[in-house]
């Protein structure tokens, strides 16, 4: 049984906003959300919100959609302003996460948390691997046993 592709998977949507985000750092935030038992649909760089949210409403599987930013936090705000419209429209009905590729980025985005709220943002985040402890637990049941995402099935014989 592979619990990372089977019904009880969690899946999100990453993309990397803007230019001023490497590839590898949309490729490890990828990465570390699978460590959490979290498959990520990684649009790369340069996303822009129109098409991380089309992607969101591609997926039906997808639990939410996290948004890597590495501008200026008003340059942020900006980018997400259309958000709150997508949301009225329901085009985009799941948790919107937001965070830096690193803790300075962070930094500046969490002086303007109230403002990306307002548009529509579920939680302005350090590390946005950390949504994963924010995601709703899925169970699965593996011949009669019921098992969290996640969770090690203990095997006779194995250690």
């Amino acid at each position: 049984m592979e619990l990372e592709h089977g019904p009880g998977v969690r899946t999100v949507v990453v993309g990397a906003m803007g230019e001023s985000v490497s590839p590898a750092d949309s490729f490890l935030a990828s990465m570390r959300l699978n460590c959490r038992g979290v498959r990520a649909a990684n649009l790369g760089t340069g996303v822009t919100l129109d098409q991380a949210a089309a992607e969101l409403s591609c997926r039906r599987e997808a639990e939410a959609l996290l948004l890597i930013c590495g501008d200026s936090g008003s340059v942020v705000v900006r980018q997400l302003a259309g958000l709150t419209g997508l949301v009225a429209a329901g085009a985009v009905t799941r948790p919107v996460f937001v965070g830096g590729p690193s803790g300075g980025s962070w930094r500046e985005l969490q002086g303007v948390a109230a403002s990306l709220r307002r548009c529509g943002v579920t939680q302005v985040l350090a590390d946005l691997a950390d949504a994963a402890y924010l995601l709703p637990v899925r169970r699965l049941t593996v011949r009669g046993l019921s098992l969290s995402a996640g969770s090690a099935v203990l095997v006779p014989g194995v250690a």
